[in-house]
Order: structure tokens, then sequence, then C-alpha cells
């Protein structure tokens, strides 16, 4: 799934080699994490790895980093 947002940013992050992005929605509260990956030819494009919401908030992490934990709840704590 290719995405287009905040005027490419998506896509300049995984032009120079970043390879993980997350979309943290406050209204919906969820996180959606999309991840970056090469086409056979050598371009870079990005896809749709996970959705986090409530239901699912024990597995919000980093997926480059699986030992930083993360709390949903604390992420969405902005009262």
């Amino acid at each position: 799934m290719e995405y287009s947002i905040n005027g490419g940013k998506m896509e300049t992050y995984c032009k120079v080699g970043v390879s993980e992005y997350w979309i943290v929605d406050w209204r919906k509260k969820s996180v959606e994490i999309y991840m970056f990956d090469y086409k056979a030819d050598g371009t870079p494009y990005s896809y749709l790895f996970k959705v986090v919401t409530e239901k699912n908030k024990d597995e919000l992490g980093l997926v480059m980093f699986p030992n930083f934990k993360i709390s949903f709840d604390r992420l969405f704590d902005f009262a």
C-alpha cells in the first residue's frame, strides 16, 4: 500500500532510510505504524504494518527497537 501524507513527508523519510513511521491520531486514539522496504528495482515504498487501538494496545512498540517500551495509555494521556 502506497500512502502519501504531510505533503510527502513519509516518502522523504523512506528515501533517506528511515525504517518505521508512525501516524498518531489523537481523535481516533490510534497509531498507524508504517514500515519501509524496497522493490526489486531498488525503489523505496511504504506499507501499513499495523494499526494499534485501545483493543490491541499491548501491541504498541517500536518494530526496529523491540526492547524500547511505549505505553499506549501514556501516549494518549494528554489531559
